[in-house]
């Protein structure tokens, strides 16, 4: 009895299954993997801009060559976003955001409910951010905030 074909079937599904997990990632997994990465991008942007957040952890957030508009219209650029104060009483929630991902490129998208108990007013504020995959991170490029809608206080 000829031993030598099952030997070397066993074998050469031995050697794929161990090198399976070398195979790269597909497409879709790998795009998954993105958006997640990109949302908690977010999330640690939206933390460290918030009342008492860390403006430092923006260093890791934002690209050198960062710039954006924000929702009045106001160019800024990496260095004005560390160096800029946030309101101590304005609470943020995003809502609706979306992240696609084009290779070493992704656009997330959403509204930012932004609220001033003290001051009175609640805007929304639909925002556009680019990343780009620079040295094997996500970083943002780029944003753009326009103003939705405006509610003041009754009085």
């Amino acid at each position: 009895m000829n031993r030598r074909p099952a030997f070397t079937l066993a074998a050469a599904l031995a050697t794929i299954a161990c090198a399976a997990p070398a195979f790269p990632q597909t497409p879709a997994a790998s795009t998954a993997n993105d958006r997640t990465a990109v949302t908690r991008l977010e999330h640690r942007w939206l933390a460290a801009v918030s009342p008492g957040g860390d403006r430092g952890a923006l260093n890791g957030v934002l690209a050198d060559d960062y710039v954006d508009t924000d929702w009045q219209g106001h160019l800024r650029n990496k260095a004005d976003l560390l160096h800029g104060t946030t309101a101590k009483d304005v609470t943020e929630h995003v809502t609706g955001m979306r992240v696609r991902v084009w290779d070493d490129t992704a656009v997330a998208t959403g509204i930012n409910h932004m609220h001033s108990g003290t001051k009175g007013w609640s805007v929304d504020v639909a925002f556009t951010d680019v990343f780009s995959r620079i040295d094997g991170r996500w970083r943002a490029v780029s944003l753009q905030e326009t103003l939705r809608k405006s509610t003041q206080a009754a009085h």
